[in-house]
C-alpha cells in the first residue's frame, strides 16, 4: 500500500492532498451556512464523498493485492537494453520496452507505467546499492520519458 500511495500522491490523487481538500471543502461549506447559504451545504457533501472516495480507493486496492496470487511469491525482474524479463507466481514474462509508456520515481520506488492503466513497480530497496540503483535509473530513463508529477 505504500508504493500505491507513493504513485497517488505523484499523480496528483494522494490522500494527503485528498485530505486537505476535504478540509478546505468544509471549512468553506461551514462558512457558507454560517453566512444562512443553502449551498454551503453541498460544499460539506463533496468533502464527505471525497472522503469516503478516499477510504473505499484504499480498502479495495488492500483487498485487491491481498487477493493477486503474483505478490504472495517473490518476484524477478532483469532489465536488458531491449526488453525486460520478469519471473513471478504466475509465470514468466518478457516485455520490449515499447510495452510500456512512462516512468515514474519516488524516493523509494520506480514505476513504469503500461497504457490502460497498468504499472510495475519496482521498489528501490530491491536493489544491492546506489549504484545498482543508478544503473537500473539509467537503463529507464534510457528508454521511457518520465511522467510529470501533479500538485500533492
Amino acid at each position: 500500500m505504500r508504493a500505491a500511495r507513493a504513485y497517488w500522491s505523484y499523480s496528483g490523487i494522494g490522500d494527503r492532498g485528498n485530505v486537505l481538500l476535504a478540509v478546505g471543502l468544509v471549512l468553506m461549506g461551514g462558512a457558507l451556512v454560517l453566512w444562512d447559504v443553502p449551498t454551503g451545504w453541498i460544499w460539506i457533501g463533496g468533502a464527505v464523498l471525497l472522503g469516503a472516495m478516499t477510504i473505499a480507493r484504499n480498502l479495495l486496492w488492500q483487498r485487491g493485492y491481498r487477493k493477486m496470487v503474483k505478490y504472495r511469491a517473490p518476484i524477478t525482474a532483469s532489465f536488458m537494453p531491449e526488453m525486460i524479463e520478469v519471473q513471478s507466481a504466475e509465470g514468466e514474462s518478457t516485455l520490449p520496452w515499447a510495452t510500456f509508456k512512462k516512468y515514474i520515481e519516488t524516493p523509494e520506488y520506480f514505476f513504469i507505467t503500461m497504457p490502460r492503466r497498468g504499472l510495475s513497480i519496482i521498489p528501490k530497496r530491491a536493489c544491492k546499492d546506489d549504484l545498482e540503483i543508478e544503473a537500473l535509473r539509467d537503463m529507464i530513463t534510457a528508454n521511457l520519458p518520465r511522467a510529470k508529477m501533479r500538485w500533492t
